[in-house]
């Protein structure tokens, strides 16, 4: 199966997470992975938007950051949400009616 973008930006810090029950991994900030004590702070931390331009039609538009929101399970950790750079804010997952 082929990895997504953002799925091969956060392989290398898969292995670090730890810690808190929710951790992000953010390729565009540093540090790239930080640990949160609630789903709350994991979500703010890959929704954060940005102007984006794009170079196929010429203009700005405001997307988000992107990353991977991991929860601790008793077996280690799973991925909650996978989130690619550039998304809208209307298209994030738990914005969609997903989980809340």
């Amino acid at each position: 199966m082929n990895k997504t973008p953002m799925e091969r930006r956060c392989d290398t810090y898969r292995d670090k997470l730890k810690g808190e029950p929710f951790a992000s991994i953010v390729p565009s900030r540093r540090p790239e992975l930080k640990y949160h004590g609630n789903i709350g702070r994991a979500k703010s931390a890959v929704a954060y938007a940005e102007w984006i331009y794009d170079s196929r039609t010429g203009r700005n538009y405001r997307g988000v950051r992107g990353g991977e929101i991991y929860r601790r399970t008793a077996d280690g950790w799973e991925l909650a949400y996978r989130v690619e750079q550039g998304t809208p804010e209307s298209e994030i997952p738990w914005k969609q009616g997903a989980e809340q």
